[in-house]
C-alpha cells in the first residue's frame, strides 16, 4: 500500500512539474525581448567605405558587446523562443554578415571565437565557387568558396543562410521565388545544414518576397531597416530589422565647450574626420552615469555642435564627461573628460532588458 502511495505521489509530482514547465514556457514565448541584430558586410582595411569595418574596430566592438553582457544567439533561437518558449540570454544579440566575403573567415571568425561569440553569414550562392582556384569576387572583394564554408560550419562559430542566388532586387522582379528557391537548393546541395534564415538583397521585401522565403522553407528573414528588433509573439519573423554597423574611419576631437549659465546650456564643438554616420551624445560626471542624452543625429566630416540643456541643480562644470556613441548606443566612439583627455570605453547607462 505504501509503495503504491509513493508511486502515485511521484506520478502526481511529475505531472505537476510538467504542467509548470509548460506554463513557464508559455509565458516565456509570449514575452517581448529587445534583440539587436547587427548587420556587417566586409571586415578589413578599407578606411572610407561605410560597409567595411576595420579589423581592429571590429575586435573592439565585439569586446565591448561581451563586456556589456551581450551574448550571441542565432535566428533559430528566435524561432524556438516563439514556438516553445526557449529562454534567451538577458542581453541577446545576433551578428549577421552579408554577401559571404572571405574576410568573414580571415578576420571575423578568429575574433568571434576568442570571445565565445557566433554569427550567421548570408551567402549569394552564385558568387560562391567550388574551389579556391575559381574564387569569385563581389563588388571587388573576394568571396568564400564552398569548401571554406563547409569547414567553417563544422567549426561552429558561423552558420549560413541565403542571400538569394545572384543578389537581384527581389522586390523589383515578378518572380522572386525562382531566386529564393535556387539559393536554398545550392545551400543544401553544398552541405549547408538547415539554412533556415534568409536575407533579402538590398534589404527590399514585399508580400511576394516574404511568401517566396516561406515557401522555400526559411523560417526567418532580415531586412535593412536600421532599428533594434523587438522579438515577441506578434512581430513578423520575415521582416526583422537590423542595426547597420557603419564602417570607415571616424576620429573625433573636442574643439571647445562653452557654458551659458543664464540659459543653463552647454555647447560642445566637435571636429569629426571620417564618413557620415548617426551618433548619440551624452553628458555626465566622471565615473558616474550619463545624465543627459541628446537625440540621435547624423553628422558629416567637419565641425558640428552638441547643445545640452543642463538639469536643475547641476552646474556646467559639474558635468565633465562627454561621450559619443553610435545611434543605438551599442558602441562607444569617443570620450572626453575635463580638457578632452580620453578615457577607456565604458558600459552605456541605457539598459536593454
Amino acid at each position: 500500500m505504501t509503495r503504491r502511495l509513493v508511486i502515485s505521489a511521484c506520478v502526481v509530482l511529475a505531472f505537476a512539474a510538467t504542467l509548470f514547465i509548460l506554463f513557464m514556457a508559455r509565458l516565456e514565448s509570449r514575452r517581448t525581448m529587445v534583440v539587436p541584430i547587427l548587420m556587417y558586410h566586409e571586415i578589413g582595411k578599407i578606411a572610407d567605405s561605410p560597409w567595411c569595418v576595420p579589423t581592429e574596430t571590429f575586435r573592439a566592438q565585439i569586446s565591448a558587446l561581451r563586456n556589456q553582457g551581450y551574448r550571441t544567439i542565432l535566428p533559430s533561437d528566435i524561432v524556438a523562443h516563439r514556438k516553445w518558449g526557449k529562454p534567451l540570454p538577458r542581453r541577446p544579440v545576433i551578428l549577421t554578415f552579408d554577401d559571404g566575403y572571405l574576410s568573414a573567415l580571415k578576420s571575423a571568425e578568429p575574433i568571434l571565437k576568442e570571445n565565445g561569440f557566433r554569427g550567421i553569414i548570408y551567402l549569394i550562392t552564385a558568387q560562391i565557387a567550388e574551389t579556391p582556384a575559381e574564387r569569385r569576387q563581389y563588388e571587388g572583394k573576394d568571396c568564400l568558396v564552398w569548401p571554406e564554408a563547409q569547414a567553417m560550419q563544422e567549426r561552429g562559430v558561423f552558420i549560413f543562410g541565403g542571400h538569394s542566388h545572384d543578389h537581384a532586387n527581389l522586390a523589383g522582379i515578378p518572380n522572386p521565388a525562382a531566386q529564393v528557391t535556387e539559393c536554398k537548393k545550392q545551400l543544401r546541395l553544398h552541405g549547408i545544414d538547415k539554412p533556415y534564415s534568409f536575407c533579402y538583397p538590398h534589404g527590399q521585401c514585399n508580400k511576394n518576397t516574404e511568401q517566396a522565403a516561406r515557401e522555400a522553407g526559411f523560417q526567418t528573414a532580415v531586412v535593412c531597416e536600421d532599428a533594434v528588433a523587438a522579438i515577441g509573439p506578434t512581430n513578423d519573423l520575415f521582416a526583422l530589422p537590423r542595426v547597420s554597423v557603419m564602417g570607415g574611419r571616424h576620429d573625433f576631437r573636442l574643439v571647445s565647450a562653452d557654458l551659458d549659465a543664464a540659459k543653463r546650456a552647454l555647447t560642445c564643438r566637435i571636429l569629426h574626420s571620417g564618413i557620415p554616420l548617426e551618433i548619440s551624445a551624452g553628458l555626465g560626471k566622471k565615473n558616474n552615469a550619463i545624465c543627459v542624452w541628446l537625440c540621435p543625429r547624423e553628422i558629416r566630416e567637419g565641425e558640428f555642435n552638441l547643445l545640452f540643456s543642463l538639469p536643475e541643480n547641476t552646474s556646467g562644470d559639474a558635468l565633465d564627461r562627454l561621450e559619443i556613441w553610435d545611434k543605438h548606443r551599442l558602441f562607444q566612439l569617443a570620450t572626453f573628460v575635463n580638457e578632452g583627455l580620453p578615457e577607456e570605453p565604458r558600459r552605456p547607462d541605457s539598459k536593454r532588458e
